[in-house]
């Protein structure tokens, strides 16, 4: 992936460190710190144990900046390797942008995790194209004819490509004039999940990163809400099975503020996405509050990503709800000064600390090696 390319494309700080003499970086947050007050939660490993004979659903929305099939395959085997080094072994072309589904089926920790990772980059490609003339290249003479390429500092120009003009953009784009249009195709495609198995009660776990998180929130309460009975149906089984979410690098307090009013004389902070929900969740006809499933919230922080924040458990907190913050190190910390802000947000999927705690919760449970 391009935040590969760190490496080659900033020479600043190996330089910093080679004149330091010697490896001044760090990474505080590995192994991670729960943070004081969280509660437990399970992993993987233990909704399949719980499962038994049937399928365990591990729905995978990814946030902001661009992403294709690639990014699902990847996700979906990093998962996978690190469930089976813990726990013991017992897509077409659409006319119109769509939220594409990538889908496996893998034999893991003795029973059956189906995964069904949502890619819905497509839907804001289009937009987000019109940025391509901003994005750094070769410098050139922008007072002769022809195109424009100003020259830019090498760190500067590439957190500007890639998250300014490739992933901040993607909040700007849900936030705005398409909003219900992005919903209304995530509510689809999260029913057409849930309609290969319809009448399952099997656990359902789902891990979203960044903006993902909101953007399913807001689809399933919209599924709790719908006029049409099969599509409520359907969100009131996902509620019901829900019981196991992992939030990496929450943006909910800063996409909130989009949602709230500048005019009011005193700032009051209204329900967000998942506080929305989870209350939708609780007033369901269907189910009585002695059988509702207990859902364990985690979410996953790196203090150095510059477009997270922590969950705040006492925002959530309830006797149906238990939730845990979580501080990682996505990368390394040089000289005490800069963490890469790309792979800070990005790689959460790619920290084995965070894909250990996903697989086998926290404490490990006992059968996690």
């Amino acid at each position: 992936m391009w935040h590969n390319l760190w490496p080659t494309r900033l020479s600043l700080l190996p330089a910093l460190a080679a004149l330091a003499g010697l490896a001044a970086c760090s990474t505080p947050y590995r192994p991670p710190a729960v943070v004081h007050g969280s509660a437990t939660f399970p992993g993987i490993a233990s909704s399949v144990a719980e499962a038994g004979t049937r399928p365990v659903d591990v729905l995978l929305v990814h946030g902001m900046c661009t992403h294709d099939t690639a990014w699902a395959e990847r996700q979906i085997d990093r998962i996978t390797g690190i469930v089976e080094a813990h726990a013991p072994t017992l897509a077409s072309t659409a006319a119109a942008p769509r939220v594409e589904v990538v889908e496996r089926t893998r034999r893991l920790a003795g029973g059956t995790v189906r995964f069904h990772a949502l890619v819905w980059s497509p839907l804001t490609a289009g937009l987000k194209h019109q940025l391509d003339v901003d994005m750094t290249g070769t410098p050139t003479d922008c007072t002769a004819a022809g195109a424009c390429k100003p020259k830019r500092a090498s760190l500067n120009g590439y957190v500007k490509d890639n998250l300014l003009n490739d992933c901040l953009s993607d909040a700007v784009i849900y936030q705005g004039e398409s909003h219900v249009a992005i919903r209304d195709a995530m509510v689809r495609t999260i029913a057409q999940v849930l309609e290969q198995d319809p009448d399952s009660e099997a656990p359902l776990v789902v891990v979203a990163e960044s903006l993902g998180s909101k953007m399913l929130f807001d689809a399933l309460s919209a599924m709790l809400e719908s006029w049409q009975p099969q599509t409520r149906a359907l969100g009131q089984q996902a509620a019901r099975r829900l019981g196991l979410l992992f939030m990496a690098g929450n943006q909910l307090p800063i996409l909130g503020l989009a949602e709230q009013s500048a005019a009011a004389q005193r700032a009051i902070a209204t329900q967000d996405a998942l506080q929305r929900f989870l209350d939708l969740r609780r007033r369901q006809p269907n189910r009585r509050a002695d059988t509702l499933q207990r859902l364990a919230v985690v979410a996953f922080t790196d203090p150095n990503d510059l477009l997270s924040y922590r969950l705040l458990a006492a925002r959530y907190t309830a006797p149906d709800v238990a939730v845990a913050d979580v501080l990682v190190s996505n990368d390394s910390t040089w000289l005490g000064l800069i963490e890469n802000p790309v792979t800070a947000h990005l790689d959460y999927l790619a920290n084995p600390d965070v894909g250990t705690m996903i697989a086998c919760g926290y404490p490990s449970v006992a059968f996690c090696r």
